[in-house]
This record gives C-alpha cells, structure tokens and sequence, in this order.
C-alpha cells in the first residue's frame, strides 16, 4: 500500500519478477522468475508536496521570508505528504498454474491537504495583524500507521505456445498502530493576532475530530508493536496479467501487460477510537482564542478545548473509527524494445476523494520507465508525473538477484534547482530453484540461488 502510489516506481515493474512485483500487481505470482522468491526487505521513504523547493531545505542561509513566498505563490492550496513503506519478510512459489504468497508490511503516513497557505502565514506570524480567511475546501491534517499480513494467489487462466493470461488476488489483513484526523470544512473567519494571541471571530466552519490507537495517549511518543491492536480491518487487491511471450530470447517476454485495483477495504478502528463532529460558530462581537491549541499534549486535551468552548456545537459522536483505504488502479504495459533494452508505461490512478475525512489521502502517478535489465545487471530511468509534486527524473540499480537501490527523483535532485519531492527506495531477496527463462527455451537446475 502506498499513499503517493509511488514506492518502488521502476524496479517493482523489472522483468526480475519478484514479490515486490506481487505488491504492484498479484497476478505477477505466476511468473516469479524463480520456483521460490524470499524477501529479507523492501524500503520506501518519499516526501512530495506541491509548492516548497526541498532543495532550500539544505540551504542554511535560506530566509523565513523565503519559504513564506514560495508557500504564498499561486492560488491553489497547499498539499504535502510523507510516506513510509516496509515490506518485511516475504515467501511466493511458483507450482506449476498456481502461485502462492505472503508478506508482511508496515505503512505510515502524515499528510497535509487543501490547507489554505494564508492560515500557515498568520499562524506562524509574529507581528499584530487583522485579516480574514474564506476557503471552500475541507483542510485536512492526517496521520496513520498501520500494518498488514497479505496473502495473495494467483494462478494462469489461459496459456498457449504465444501468451498467457493469468489472475491474482491478495487479502490483506489490517492491524491499525494509529491514526488521527483533524478537518476544518468551509472555513470562514475573521482572525486577530495580538500580543502573540491568535482569536477567531465572526466565523463559520464544520469541523472534524478523529483518532484512534496510540494518539489518544499522545502526538510525540510512539512505541512499535507488532499487530498490537489485533485484526481491525480486511483489504485486498485484485490483478490480471497478460503476456506475449517471447521464445527465441531468454526473457520470457516480449509484452507484460498488467492491470490491478489495489488497496479495496477499510480499517474499523474501535481501540481507545472516537471520532467527533463539530459545527463552528462565532458572533462578530465576541472572539475564541486558538492559542489555547498551542500546549495541547494528546487528543483528550484538543477535545476538552473544542467542548469547553460555546463556539463548537458537537454534532456527531462515534466510538468507532472507520478509515477507507488509498484505493488506486495500476496499469502498467513492460515492452523489450532491444535485446536488454527494456521500456515501461505506468499508470497509477488514484480512485479516493483526498477531502473525504474517512479517506487516507492519495496522489497519482504517470510514469515512463526506460532500462536496461540483465540477469546480473539492472539500471532504470523512471521519469514521472505526479498530481503532487509535478515532474520528477530518478535512477535506480539492481545488482545480481540480490540487491537494488534506487530513487524516482534523484536525477532532478541532482541536476534541477528545484525540486518538490525527495524520496529512496532499497531492498534484499533471494531466489531459490528453477528461474523461469535463462537461455532460449531452457531452465536453470533446480539448485540455482539467484
């Protein structure tokens, strides 16, 4: 699962058929290139958003002033989203039709959505000022951390001397760590900062109030626990696959074809769980100070303040939080254009309405992937477009069967002045028997570790 449907964009789509290419699509479990494929690891870390240059964070020289322009710049509110992805021990086997899976994954995320840059720049000001705010969008601050166990199948429905079809599925099960979302709908205000005070007056707003798990507790501490919480939450992922095979090469094909709905379900959190929604309404004459949200420590004290106040009329009360995966659809096309030379089309559209507050927020991605793929050797260009962070270049190695490392934005990291997303992926794995194609038409002995 991933938040920006980015993680591991250029190797998880690799003739190299591994579990990592299971994760994008399960379908791909018949064509693992080896019997068995063992994961040790696979690791994503990005952080996008849609106006601050990442690079000026290294720049110690850079002005307040500065990042207040950039934030400032355009009309569109401002979005931004770090994401976390760790694919622990993974097994798939190939047995004869059928393939057979599981994994274990661990997914965080903290995002910010629709925010209006002009409540940043009064919030974060320092002199007196009088003005207003008026916003039509739902700004949304998230954050969750969950884990999931996945079992996947799949097995080839069709296949003849030319190509294949085949289908996969996966069922995940759902453990939450935490989660909480804060939501200010149709924000309408008249705000005073005054001798470092911030008051709200003559204002209107629809507000909700979410968390579960661990952030009831607090914001700052947080301690792992494996499936802590227990299964609170079924999702799954359904693929198919199309092959041209390619029988006078020793790639298996000349045309990989996928197409996958990933992430359907949702996760029912009732653990230490409330969920409140608020109306917000403030007289001309009279004024809320939001300072009092400045010491705030966990949730139980962000409620207190919200239900001491007569500015806040609660509306809704629920003791289950229910939160609906970043559903996507992924539609990929792998075409050997050359002997090694490979290229990719990748298409990862996300499916959910990011202002919904039950929603894990999510971006999509389209991607054009050239590379040149050995049995020992991999390097791939993955070039996207991200309805985030706009257009990013990266570079990424496999060495061997073993080992990859590689990022979706280090090529304009490298060579732009500007860029808005920064992020790395690696991993290890090893397979073990019979690889799929070596030479021709033969296979390798059943001893092979590659």
């Amino acid at each position: 699962m991933g938040f920006t449907q980015e993680h591991f964009l250029g190797i998880n789509t690799s003739h190299k058929t591994t579990m990592l290419n299971v994760d994008n699509n399960p379908a791909e479990l018949v064509n693992l290139s080896n019997k068995v494929d063992v994961s040790i690891f696979h690791l994503s870390v990005n952080a996008s958003n849609n106006k601050i240059n990442m690079l000026d964070f290294l720049d110690t020289d850079k002005s307040s002033e500065a990042y207040e322009s950039d934030l400032l710049s355009g009309d569109n509110p401002f979005n931004s989203t770090i994401n976390l992805k760790l694919i622990g021990p993974s097994i798939g086997v190939r047995i004869n039709n059928w393939g057979f899976g599981f994994k274990y994954t661990l997914n965080a995320n903290v995002s910010l959505t629709d925010v209006d840059p002009n409540l940043i720049d009064i919030i974060e000001a320092e002199e007196d000022l009088i003005t207003e705010i008026q916003t039509n969008e739902n700004q949304r601050i998230t954050a969750i951390g969950y884990q999931t166990l996945d079992f996947s199948v799949a097995r080839n429905i069709m296949e003849n001397e030319t190509s294949k079809l085949s289908a996969g599925l996966t069922l995940k099960l759902l453990a939450s760590e935490a989660y909480a979302n804060g939501g200010i709908n149709e924000l309408n205000v008249s705000i005073e900062r005054e001798n470092d005070e911030l008051y709200f007056s003559n204002g209107n707003a629809s507000i909700d109030f979410a968390y579960a798990g661990i952030f009831s507790e607090s914001f700052e501490d947080y301690n792992y626990s494996f499936l802590g919480n227990g299964i609170d939450g079924l999702g799954t992922d359904i693929g198919f696959n199309y092959q041209i095979k390619n029988e006078n090469s020793k790639y298996a094909y000349k045309l990989n074809l996928g197409l996958a709905i990933k992430d359907i379900g949702s996760i029912n959190i009732d653990e230490n769980a409330r969920r409140e929604t608020y109306t917000l309404a403030i007289p001309e004459t009279e004024r809320f100070n939001a300072s009092e949200f400045e010491d705030v420590e966990n949730t139980e004290d962000v409620i207190a303040i919200l239900e001491d106040s007569p500015y806040f009329t609660s509306t809704d009360s629920e003791t289950t939080v229910k939160v609906k995966l970043p559903t996507s659809l992924n539609i990929y096309a792998d075409y050997q254009v050359y002997g090694n030379l490979f290229g990719t089309v990748q298409i990862n559209q996300s499916l959910v309405k990011n202002s919904e507050n039950t929603v894990i927020p999510n971006y999509s991605t389209y991607a054009l992937i050239p590379r040149y793929s050995g049995k020992s050797f991999e390097a791939y260009l993955p070039l996207s477009v991200s309805t985030i962070s706009s257009f990013n270049a990266g570079f990424g190695l496999r060495l061997g069967g073993f080992f990859y490392v590689g990022s979706s934005s280090a090529i304009s990291a490298a060579f732009s002045d500007t860029i808005k997303k920064a992020d790395v992926h690696l991993g290890f794995r090893f397979g073990i028997g019979k690889s799929k194609r070596t030479s021709t038409t033969q296979e390798t002995s059943n001893s092979e570790i590659d």
